[in-house]
């Protein structure tokens, strides 16, 4: 692919054992041979989320989303091919090294471009809040915040003036193009003279730095009362908001087995300052399931903290919701969830500054686990502040759609339990209850999944029709009249001998090359078959295939999902093909099987050759008669070679 070599994707495809990676996100069961599990990709209550350890590969039966490691880590992260590559190098200790151009190169140089414009203006935002005059205003508010020196230098806390292209001359000046700062995400495009100006000005700044270090965004807060009192950079080619966490890059070197999150920049930096250096903020959005997932690389707990206001509160239910709805799906993850509440209403920084940081752990040992959390908020939420009556109606619904929220049936049962003597019902019938607001919600999320996977299969289909014409070897030219060329059309069909053969080829593996087992000269070629799809698969295996193969069809998967078979998806031919010529772990009968059909499906060919060559020498010329009785003698030949290797079967 241009970039990474063949033999590093070779190497990552197996130390990545399918098993290990899709383990990280779903929770697994051996049947058989495979493992199972609840598909992460889509709503599902039984499994059909199949992992195939010899072969290296996923496939789900209800989805239809399959392949490799690499498909998977694509998928489930939102990567691109490369992108997933180098992520499963850095996990499993394999070197990428940076080889050739493509497109990719070209990316990854503007990427390059961009963390080099930021990592620019962090520097220049750091002088002029350190500059006497400029920064004042700055160092006057971090000041009344309470921020020391060493904690802005650590955070790299800085300063953009008021003026509308300071940034932008600067960097100007340093040889960057209109087109690479805007970007960058840290400038706007004016409406009248469509040059850039800077998107933060008069604002104390923010560097905003992925897991590693690297900058790779900002957030200003303003000085004083201005509206809105947080501007941060929108998506760009290096930063999605819904991916990071800020200061994480920070907190994941604590190797702490818990992590504090908070809502604002303000209150990590504080936390730091007070020695809670595993402390991580949202930027600027509700809590999404790939920040959780985040927390899960890291941490096996996260604390948090929400706003104790309207707001904060709503926020809270919202993301216990969206976490709870994640867990159950990605069953592979295990995290345990709480969540802390300031006393007074205070937000942390506010607190730890009153009552110190030892008050403040107890704060956080206090923290409710998600269930208690809700338990607790379902019963005050509904209870009225003056009688202390509460409300039986709204407190049923709320328990109810809580507890249908819950990963495991014990946290659901338990919360049963506490609300039935406050509803005078049966733990067992307020369960019931939780029970079918769950299924209610299921079936809703069914519904939306099932018409999503109709789009996709409608646009799979569509990809793998466009996959089927762009086939160099096969689309050729045919001459129908004196206007423009037209393609001819790919033939995807392949007789139910065809199919087999090619699965026990992918089934014996290594053993195909076993000169020992199988003649050189019985070692499948694509003219073995009839339809141009299957054909050029076949050579693709021949190109992949040296003998020593152990991630074959996982490399195969990658070309199976874009081409169809019979007018279905030719991941799911192959891959029903291939288990059920797996159902011999014999090594000697699978190659028995192999020959069989081999010579079978040879011999076939050989008979309609003969009945082509028998129909053209009715009209031939005495030569060509001659030519044809030769290649007919040739045929009879070797289709009594086929026959004697049949009956030595």
């Amino acid at each position: 692919m241009g970039l990474i070599p063949e033999s590093v994707i070779e190497e990552v495809l197996t130390r990545a054992d399918i098993e290990s990676v899709v383990s990280r996100y779903v929770l697994l069961k051996r049947q058989g041979g495979n493992m199972w599990g609840l598909c992460p990709f889509h709503s599902e209550k039984t499994a059909s989320f199949s992992v195939n350890p010899s072969k290296n590969i996923f496939k789900c039966f209800g989805c239809g989303k399959g392949g490799n490691a690499i498909n998977f880590i694509m998928e489930i992260e939102h990567m691109s091919y490369p992108e997933a590559i180098r992520h499963l190098a850095g996990l499993y200790g394999v070197e990428v090294p940076e080889t050739g151009y493509s497109g990719e190169s070209s990316q990854k140089e503007e990427r390059d471009r961009v963390k080099d414009i930021l990592k620019e203006a962090a520097k220049f935002y750091y002088k002029a809040f350190n500059d006497e005059s400029t920064g004042k205003p700055a160092r006057d508010y971090a000041a009344k915040r309470g921020l020391t020196k060493q904690t802005l230098d650590n955070f790299g806390i800085g300063y953009s003036p008021i003026n509308w292209t300071a940034l932008y001359d600067h960097l100007k000046q340093k040889g960057y193009k209109d087109e690479e700062l805007l970007n960058s995400g840290i400038f706007a495009k004016s409406e009248k003279t469509g040059k850039p100006y800077d998107l933060f000005r008069g604002r104390l700044m923010f560097p905003i730095f992925d897991s590693f270090g690297t900058i790779i965004a900002f957030g200003g807060r303003a000085l004083g009362d201005e509206k809105p009192k947080y501007i941060n950079s929108p998506d760009s080619l290096v930063y999605n908001k819904q991916n990071h966490l800020y200061a994480m890059n920070f907190a994941r070197k604590e190797q702490a087995k818990q992590l504090i999150v908070v809502e604002g920049y303000m209150d990590a930096i504080a936390m730091h300052a007070a020695g809670f250096k595993n402390t991580v903020a949202a930027l600027g959005t509700s809590f999404t399931d790939s920040q959780l997932k985040l927390c899960s690389r890291y941490a096996e707990e996260v604390v948090f903290f929400f706003d104790a206001d309207a707001a904060g509160q709503k926020a809270a239910l919202r993301a216990i919701q969206m976490m709870m709805e994640y867990l159950k799906k990605l069953t592979g993850i295990n995290i345990r969830i709480r969540i802390a509440k300031v006393p007074d209403g205070k937000d942390p920084d506010e607190y730890i500054k009153t009552n110190g940081a030892e008050k403040f752990k107890d704060v956080v040992k206090n923290a409710l686990y998600v269930e208690d959390y809700l338990l607790a908020r379902a019963k005050d939420d509904n209870t009225d502040p003056e009688t202390g009556e509460l409300d039986r109606g709204r407190y049923q619904k709320d328990i109810c759609i809580y507890g249908s929220w819950m990963n495991d049936e014990i946290k659901m049962s338990r919360m049963a339990g506490v609300a039935a003597p406050l509803l005078g019902a049966t733990s067992q019938a307020v369960m019931n209850q939780m029970i079918k607001f769950q299924q209610a919600e299921e079936k809703k999320h069914e519904q939306q999944d099932s018409r999503a996977l109709e789009r996709q299969r409608i646009q799979d289909i569509a990809g793998r029709n466009k996959a089927d014409m762009d086939i160099n070897a096969l689309d050729e030219p045919v001459e129908v009249a004196p206007s423009q060329p037209v393609f001819k059309k790919v033939v995807d069909t392949a007789t139910k001998d065809e199919i087999d053969l090619f699965a026990y080829a992918l089934s014996l593996g290594n053993a195909l090359a076993d000169s020992k087992k199988i003649d050189k000269t019985d070692i499948i070629r694509p003219n073995d078959f009839s339809g141009d799809t299957i054909r050029e698969l076949v050579r693709i295996f021949l190109n992949i295939f040296d003998g020593r193969n152990e991630t074959l069809f996982a490399r195969m998967s990658d070309y199976f999902s874009k081409l169809t078979i019979n007018g279905m998806p030719a991941e799911d031919v192959m891959l029903k093909a291939v288990e059920n010529a797996d159902r011999s772990s014999n090594v000697d009968i699978k190659r028995d099987m192999y020959l069989a059909l081999l010579f079978k499906v040879r011999t076939s060919i050989i008979d309609r050759e003969e009945e082509n060559l028998i129909s053209r020498r009715a009209s031939a010329s005495d030569e060509e008669k001659a030519k044809i009785d030769e290649m007919l003698r040739r045929l009879s030949e070797y289709k009594l070679t086929l026959r004697n290797k049949i009956g030595e079967l």
